[in-house]
């Protein structure tokens, strides 16, 4: 029997179920040479890579855009980097979200009109646009320089002057230039330091000249790219292939030893990364085995039954005699409990019957 039991971040709110069905741990070697990985190839052994693909079911119940997403980061380690343009506290109202933790935040994401992007051992979440830009300046940068690993962290209600001061050590003169901002927490782990630099900058739509530093920071507006050239390892080239030239007929795409070369606009390389996970296909929760804790979820019966089928990886069907019902505010709160029990004890309070059916569930009188 498997135990889940809610992070102590999701303990307190009491509104997020999630499931971590392994413990990954990555050790990653990065070598800068022609043959060998670099830091913004897509690989399974990418650090990044390992985290998007761990699985992850979860439900949402009135949480905000950035508590949901750093919420998930925080409890897996990943780094991430939100658009500042995204209004952060509007709520995320999701029935059931993904199957990895790449699907839970894709689908977050999608309810803003945002897109992913994993480069640089970072996700990015944001307007497709600045993604874009953002993507392209990260990678255009890594193919021709190297830069050092550092980890990066700053208060809550921090400056941009204080963020570029976490990373570079000192408050350089373009810091007086930003606009004055007031940021979240933030830890970044493992990340290139003209990567984190770059980061802070996008936030105002510029970049600078990393051949000029670390004697100076010299900054442009960040610039639009129509294509550029990544690597995906050829065990991830079936899914990727297809992808990207679905998406970039102009796309040049080659198979060369271990490695995909791909030279595409930022829409292919996008349905590229997309194809990746939504390939992978990680077991759903057994709902009679696996057992889950969950600290007082209170919301209408509805909205309850149509979470937990998800996590349960069916559809739930709402008969039209029981629809007044299941408008009910129902408590619910397990330790140790199955989904089939979660479900049963939610069912009861409506005063609804739940029937379990093959990538089913329904409810009725």
């Amino acid at each position: 029997m498997r135990a889940f039991q809610l992070a102590k971040s999701c303990l307190l709110h009491g509104r997020i179920l999630c499931i971590h069905s392994v413990a990954i741990a990555i050790f990653v070697l990065l070598l800068f040479s022609s043959g060998q990985l670099v830091a913004d190839d897509l690989t399974e052994a990418s650090p990044i890579y390992g985290k998007l693909a761990t699985p992850m079911n979860s439900v949402f119940d009135g949480k905000s855009f950035r508590s949901a997403i750093s919420g998930i980061a925080e409890q897996i380690g990943l780094n991430v980097w939100v658009d500042r343009r995204i209004d952060p506290t509007t709520i995320i109202n999701i029935e059931s979200s993904g199957s990895t933790v790449y699907g839970v935040i894709e689908q977050i994401a999608a309810s803003r009109d945002c897109v992913l992007m994993p480069i640089g051992n970072v996700l990015l979440v944001g307007r497709r646009e600045w993604v874009a830009k953002l993507t392209a300046t990260i990678q255009t940068a890594s193919s021709r320089t190297s830069s050092k690993i550092i980890d990066v962290a700053w208060d809550d209600l921090a400056t941009p002057a204080t963020a570029l001061n976490h990373v570079i050590g000192n408050v350089p003169e373009v810091a007086e230039d930003l606009p004055h901002d007031l940021w979240p927490k933030t830890t970044w782990t493992q990340i290139r330091q003209d990567v984190a630099i770059t980061l802070i900058l996008a936030q105002f739509d510029l970049q600078f000249d990393k051949s000029l530093f670390p004697q100076r920071i010299v900054t442009s507006p960040m610039g639009n790219q129509d294509r550029y050239e990544r690597r995906y390892s050829s065990k991830l080239a079936r899914s990727v292939r297809p992808a990207v030239t679905a998406a970039d007929k102009n796309s040049r795409v080659k198979l060369s030893g271990k490695w995909l070369q791909t030279t595409a606009s930022f829409d292919g390389h996008l349905s590229g990364t997309q194809a990746v996970f939504a390939a992978l296909k990680p077991q759903l929760p057994d709902p009679d085995k696996d057992t889950f804790t969950l600290k007082q979820m209170r919301t209408n019966a509805r909205s309850a039954l149509q979470q937990l089928c998800g996590v349960a990886g069916r559809r739930c069907e709402i008969a039209t005699d029981a629809r007044q019902a299941c408008e009910k505010i129902v408590t619910v709160e397990g330790q140790d409990a199955t989904l089939r029990e979660l479900i049963e004890l939610v069912a009861k309070q409506a005063g609804v019957k739940a029937t379990w059916g093959d990538g089913v569930i329904s409810i009725s009188m």
